[in-house]
């Protein structure tokens, strides 16, 4: 009697592409959604807290509910999205015409919510900044559900999603790489453009200034260039199945969403995602206070200097550990990846501990020379503040490539309890744990800032508040990260059960798709 295994193989058509492997070519250019995707998720949040809160002035509370708005806003509308793309009917697809269109509308949005009027009101500030933001994540969300989703049934190898999601990480991590650079990238332009010989001495409207060109950069390039690629170059591997089993009727949204629900190991990837981000952004956005306020005397652009060798670094520890990501997940199982990431975090916070604290950082960051910049690497050397990155670059790579190469894992299970593909849908609910949790933890820092007496008008604050924002950079790192290794023991889909799935499926339709 032959194997499920074997059963599958004499079925396979198409020229024996069972193993699902796809061409370097088709892998690197819809990775490039990843950039587009990193820009749109991390540079409205980023650069929004330090234009508003350090550079206008306005309340950090006030300023965490404008940026949280947008994203319960991206939150809602992302399953709409979702269960949109999983029903279109097109020549082109049902997620190209939406990634193309979405990549236009977000490098011309994204320009516009910079363009504050200086002379409103910090309320007229911040409505601007609301209006335009819920224009930019509506855009956002036609643009990333539609491309996470065709990221999901590009291959139906269990191995070879983790490698798709490496590319779309790479290509993310580079985004990571730069999007902190608008700030202090855009400061640095214009003293040079008006002959300051430091950036401390540049106005507001200067500054603002600044920040205007580099977005628009950002946006035209960044999000629209890039953004495009995939739709030229992605292909829609699961559209003709997905025709064929709704036999042309569209699936309603509630059903949709129910459905999706009711799958338990997909429920355990949100919590997981819940957990990690609350965690990922206390630890990010404390660290950056620190770095302004405590290394560099509340100068925004120098402090954020510090912190853009600090992204630099996690991204460019991430982006050397995507081999190895997915070499654990060859060897092992993505789970196991997952425990190896959690148990990193962990250490990542005692490393934290040791290193942002006082006396570590005495030498002001200049590179105005030769001299100064060798003086500022040493500075940055002695400091140890390298040890961050190394420890703690590997954590939102995991997230990245693990999480959304499970998701795919788990959209397989679904069909086959379901009869029906929903990539679509499975990417916009998970998107929106996500975001939901980023929405949370702006919230969350902005009355944790106020209540342990942060002042943006002051240039050093109190001891007690340094000592407050570590604890709450390292504890709210290593606690939400032991209790995500403790819920990954229940994840029921191993890399056996997978296996099995994939092998079904492809029995029940007769053929294996490409």
């Amino acid at each position: 009697m032959t194997t499920d295994r074997e059963t599958v193989k004499q079925a396979g058509v198409n020229g024996g592409a069972i193993g699902g492997k796809l061409s370097f070519k088709e892998k690197f250019s819809v990775g490039t959604g990843g950039l587009t995707v990193s820009l749109g998720n991390q540079s409205v949040r980023t650069t929004g807290q330090g234009v508003l809160n350090m550079i206008l002035g306005i309340n950090a509370f006030w300023v965490g509910i404008v940026l949280a708005i947008p994203l319960l806003w991206d939150a809602i509308t992302d399953p709409i999205m979702g269960n949109l793309s999983d029903n279109f009917k097109s020549k082109f697809g049902r997620r190209r015409p939406f990634i193309m269109l979405g990549a236009v509308l977000m490098g011309i949005t994204f320009a516009s919510i910079w363009l504050i009027p200086m002379g409103w009101s910090d309320a007229g500030k911040l409505a601007w900044f609301l209006t335009t933001s819920l224009l930019f994540y509506t855009s956002y969300t036609i643009f990333s559900v539609p491309f996470i989703a065709m990221t999901y049934e590009m291959t139906p190898d269990y191995d070879e999603r983790t490698s798709v999601q490496g590319y779309v990480t790479f290509w993310n991590r580079l985004g990571e790489m730069t999007y902190m650079g608008l700030i202090p990238l855009s400061a640095v332009f214009i003293a040079w453009r008006y002959g300051y010989t430091e950036s401390v001495e540049l106005t507001t409207m200067e500054r603002m200034e600044g920040i205007r060109i580099a977005a628009a950069l950002y946006g035209g390039l960044g999000m629209t260039l890039f953004g495009m690629l995939p739709a030229f170059f992605g292909k829609e591997r699961n559209y003709d199945i997905s025709i064929k089993e709704s036999q042309g009727k569209r699936e309603p949204f509630w059903q949709s969403a129910k459905m999706t629900l009711r799958n338990r190991a997909f429920a355990i990837l949100c919590t997981l995602a819940v957990f990690t981000i609350i965690a990922g952004m206390f630890a990010s956005n404390m660290d950056w206070y620190l770095l302004i306020f405590y290394l560099s005397d509340g100068d925004v652009a120098l402090g954020t200097q510090w912190k853009l060798f600090v992204t630099i670094g996690y991204a460019a520890v991430g982006i050397l550990g995507i081999p190895l990501i997915v070499w654990i997940t060859g060897k092992m199982t993505k789970i196991h990846g997952f425990m190896v990431i959690y148990g990193l975090m962990v250490l990542n916070a005692g490393v934290r501990w040791l290193v942002y604290r006082p006396g570590r950082f005495e030498t002001a960051l200049s590179w105005g020379s030769l001299e100064s910049a060798g003086a500022s690497l040493a500075a940055i050397f002695q400091s140890l503040i390298w040890l961050d990155p190394l420890t703690g670059g590997m954590f939102w790579i995991g997230v990245g490539v693990l999480g959304q190469s499970l998701i795919a894992d788990v959209c397989d299970d679904d069909e086959l309890k379901n009869g029906h593909r929903r990539e679509g849908m499975f990417g916009a609910i998970y998107g929106w744990s996500m975001k939901a949790s980023f929405a949370i933890s702006f919230v969350m820092i902005g009355i944790f800032l106020n209540a342990i007496g942060f002042d943006p008008g002051l240039e050093s604050q109190t001891p007690q508040t340094y000592l407050n924002m570590r604890l709450a950079m390292c504890l709210g790192a290593a606690g939400p990260a032991v209790l995500c290794f403790l819920l990954l023991q229940f994840y029921p889909l191993t890399r056996e059960k997978a296996e099995e799935n994939r092998l079904k499926l492809a029995a029940i339709r007769g053929e294996v798709n490409s």
